[in-house]
């Protein structure tokens, strides 16, 4: 009886977990409702968990996939017809034309395998501008080496050395990162890793973005 009458006396109004308000101690009242709000903290974070799982699982998948695609490095090719085989099945394709004779070609080269390492996402490729009849012929090239880049098998862009070599020479240390933004901007990449994270160099990127488009037929090259 004299328990009974002490918890009567320091029994309180205390919301409930389900919003109703009640006489209860306490010091007891809210034990049920720190258990039930830590087992939803728990639940949450396995799902949060099992979500990542999921994300990194699939993206395994698709790099295993990009993979057996001969996705990974820079992929000589011998002629257009090797180059219309290649495009077929992917849906990004970063071509270099070059003469092999230039040593910004070597660079550009060099900075092209390095990427293509890190992003599985696109095929590079490279093809000798002597072997390229119908690129040569549909697209007045600037100069050598030049880019074209290609989203499901159609050509989208053309990066002559104007666009290529804007913001940094192809010796510089800062080409390789002025290169991956590039090439993200024009959708090759989806995203801009490894490039450096300098405000300052992406500021004339930026502002100087993407110009160069294919014009009449060279855009209607699609795989077949």
């Amino acid at each position: 009886m004299v328990k009974q009458a002490e918890a009567a006396q320091n029994a309180q109004l205390c919301v409930q977990a389900g919003g109703g308000v009640k006489k209860a101690d306490p010091h007891t009242a809210f034990a049920g409702g720190a258990s039930q709000a830590t087992n939803l903290e728990e639940d949450s974070y396995e799902a949060d968990l099992r979500k990542a799982r999921e994300a990194r699982l699939a993206q395994l998948k698709e790099q295993q996939a990009w993979r057996q695609q001969g996705h990974g490095s820079l992929r000589e090719l011998q002629d257009e017809a090797e180059f219309v085989r290649i495009i077929g099945p992917h849906d990004r394709v970063v071509v270099l034309l070059d003469d092999g004779r230039e040593a910004a070609a070597e660079d550009v080269k060099r900075a092209l395998d390095r990427l293509a390492k890190s992003h599985l996402e696109a095929q590079f490729c490279r093809l000798p501008v002597e072997r390229a009849y119908f690129l040569t012929t549909m697209v007045q090239l600037e100069g050598l080496p030049a880019v074209f880049i290609l989203r499901d098998g159609q050509v989208t862009r053309h990066l002559p050395p104007s666009r290529l070599f804007e913001f940094a020479s192809a010796s510089s240390p800062l080409f390789p990162g002025h290169l991956a933004r590039l090439l993200h901007r024009t959708g090759a990449l989806l995203s801009a890793e490894g490039a450096s994270d300098s405000e300052g160099e992406r500021s004339g990127e930026e502002d100087g973005e993407d110009r160069e488009k294919p014009r009449g037929a060279l855009g209607a090259w699609r795989r077949a």
